[in-house]
C-alpha cells in the first residue's frame, strides 16, 4: 500500500525550456559580446547566475531544472526580451523623428504592445515569487 501524496515534493520545470531560454539569451549576447564564453559570463554577472549553471543548460546537460533556478532564468530570458523590444523601439522612434511613415506607426503600436506583454509576464512572475 502506498503512503498518500501530501505535497512535499519540488516540482519539477522543464530543463529543455530552461535551455532554449539560455540558447536564446545568449545568441543576443554573442551579437554585442563577440563570443559564447563572453555572453555566458555577461549573463551570469548581470542575473546573478553561476557561468557553469548557465554553460550546463546551454548545453543540454540538465535532465532536470530546479524551481527557483528556472525562474530566475525565466526572468532573466523576460529582462532581456524587454530591452531589446525597448531598444527597437527606440530605433524606430529616432527613424519616425526623422520622417514618419504609416508602417512605421504600426512597428511602434506592434513594439508597445509586446512590450506591456512583457511587463505583465514579469509582474506574474513577481507575485508568484513574492508568494513562495
Amino acid at each position: 500500500m502506498a503512503l498518500p501524496d501530501f505535497g512535499n515534493e519540488v516540482p519539477k520545470v522543464s530543463a529543455a525550456t530552461a535551455t532554449k531560454y539560455v540558447r536564446k539569451m545568449v545568441e543576443l549576447e554573442t551579437v554585442s559580446s563577440q563570443t559564447r564564453e563572453a555572453a555566458l559570463r555577461k549573463l551570469a554577472r548581470d542575473y546573478g547566475l553561476t557561468v557553469s549553471q548557465l554553460t550546463h543548460l546551454y548545453k543540454a546537460k540538465a535532465k532536470t531544472c530546479d524551481v527557483s533556478l528556472f525562474a530566475r532564468v525565466k526572468a532573466a530570458y523576460l529582462d532581456r526580451c524587454a530591452k531589446m523590444a525597448a531598444r527597437l523601439l527606440h530605433a524606430i522612434e529616432i527613424e519616425e523623428a526623422a520622417g514618419a511613415d504609416a508602417d512605421d506607426q504600426d512597428l511602434v503600436d506592434r513594439l508597445n504592445g509586446i512590450l506591456a506583454e512583457v511587463a505583465a509576464q514579469r509582474a506574474q512572475i513577481n507575485t508568484r515569487r513574492e508568494m513562495t
